[in-house]
């Protein structure tokens, strides 16, 4: 039998931030650090401050752990110093360390920091070679950021097929960035109701972008039949991130709305208040 997984080493696509938070703060009470370490890792990374500051507020631990020799929790340190630009000297060392034992994510963050010159000399072709360990083991992240070099010629010779390749990788492993750019390959192939299922996973994992261009074309019947509830869901769910975008169009669709589908617009994007703003708005 294989070993199992982790559930937090598998993206967690369409899985909302608040749940993301509660993974973290179970696995902390049940004393898994490592767990809730990288949940809140993936709230982070969809812009929660809240999973930012409960990863910090781990970080006198994880260091305990990563002296003791763990190498999941290494990554995790590097993370926590590569965030604040602290030691980068150290983050190097740690990642080199997890990177040598194949840890998947710590192959991933090296090739993060090579690529960039974050602490340590530009190194792309490296980074690349570090993406695709990654990336063939089954990290999302890491197959984007690998088809991404592929795409500019970062490190490597420029290469569509292998930018394609990479980029459905990724996007078939749920990492919303894939998603989004999958989006508007189909959109100009025509593909419209492709490309509106590639933007709504996208959505789900709150990419900001995918979701108002989802609302509009649920506002616009574009691959879709007109949907006006799920239309100002989407213009309301970039609240989340702190993005307002949708609010003028969620404004201009309300008016010809009913109260009961205004309500369950609000009640779906989960921004009943708004929703209720909307109502006195018309």
């Amino acid at each position: 039998m294989g070993i199992a997984v982790p559930s937090w080493r598998v993206f967690p696509e369409g899985v909302p931030d608040r749940e993301l938070l509660e993974r973290g703060d179970q696995a902390a009470e049940a004393g898994d650090l490592i767990s809730a370490g990288n949940w809140y890792f993936h709230a982070k990374r969809r812009g929660s401050m809240e999973g930012r500051d409960k990863a910090r507020g781990l970080r006198p631990q994880l260091e305990h752990l990563a002296d003791q020799g763990n190498l999941d929790a290494k990554v995790l340190v590097a993370g926590l110093l590569l965030e604040r630009g602290e030691d980068l000297s150290l983050a190097v060392s740690l990642l080199e360390t997890a990177a040598e034992a194949d840890v998947i994510e710590g192959m991933r963050e090296l090739g993060f920091v090579l690529a960039g010159g974050i602490g340590v000399a530009l190194n792309p072709g490296r980074a690349n070679e570090l993406y695709r360990a990654a990336a063939e083991a089954g990290d999302g992240y890491a197959a984007f950021n690998l088809a991404v070099n592929f795409y500019r010629g970062y490190g490597t010779g420029k290469s569509f097929r292998e930018f394609a390749k990479w980029l459905q990788v990724a996007g078939d492993l749920g990492i919303p960035e894939a998603c989004a750019v999958l989006g508007d390959q189909c959109a100009k192939k025509g593909l419209d109701d492709d490309s509106l299922q590639w933007y709504l996973r996208a959505a789900k994992s709150s990419h900001v972008p995918a979701m108002l261009v989802a609302a509009r074309r649920y506002r616009d019947g574009i691959g879709t039949p007109i949907d006006p509830v799920q239309a100002v869901r989407w213009f309301l769910t970039p609240l989340d991130r702190g993005n307002g975008d949708g609010i003028h169009d969620a404004l201009e669709l309300a008016s010809s709305m009913t109260v009961e589908q205004i309500r369950e617009a609000g009640r779906l994007s989960g921004h009943l208040d708004e929703a209720e703003l909307l109502l006195r708005g018309r």
